[in-house]
């Protein structure tokens, strides 16, 4: 299981990107496939402490994935030390959305839900204040 959260968090954004180029809502669907991750993560059998430490795997790697993609813009505005900045700013915040999902949803299933509202508004708080600086 973790070798495939592994292989979807690294796809995701390339997998995304066409529907964010349709529906302009990264934050939302960035966040309905991290989602998809944390069911997978409680799912699994295992100790709390190593669904906690996957969830902090799977954000980085999504964050280093997304950046990646975003290689391409930032090579066109002729910046490349934008990626480590990039990577700075989304690793915490990919980091941090897996967490406000996994922690409720450890503590009571039903407590997901919520975590995932508080994940899409951070991420949507994120890409505001972001993009008024980018």
């Amino acid at each position: 299981m973790e070798v495939f959260a592994l292989a979807l968090a690294v796809a995701a954004p390339f997998l995304l990107w066409p529907v964010e180029i349709l529906f302009p809502y990264p934050h939302l669907f960035e966040e309905i496939l991290k989602l998809i991750l944390v069911l997978l993560i409680l799912k699994s059998s295992g100790k709390v402490s190593k669904k906690i430490i996957l969830g902090a795997k799977l954000g980085i790697v999504f964050a280093f994935s997304e950046s990646i993609l975003y290689l391409l813009n930032i090579f066109q505005i002729g910046q490349p030390g934008l990626f480590l900045l990039r990577l700075a700013l989304t690793i915490p915040l990919h980091i941090g959305t897996m967490m406000l999902m996994i922690l409720p949803g450890l503590k009571k299933k039903e407590f997901i839900f919520i975590g995932f509202l508080l994940a899409v508004i951070l991420h949507y708080g994120y890409n505001l204040l972001v993009g008024e600086f980018f």
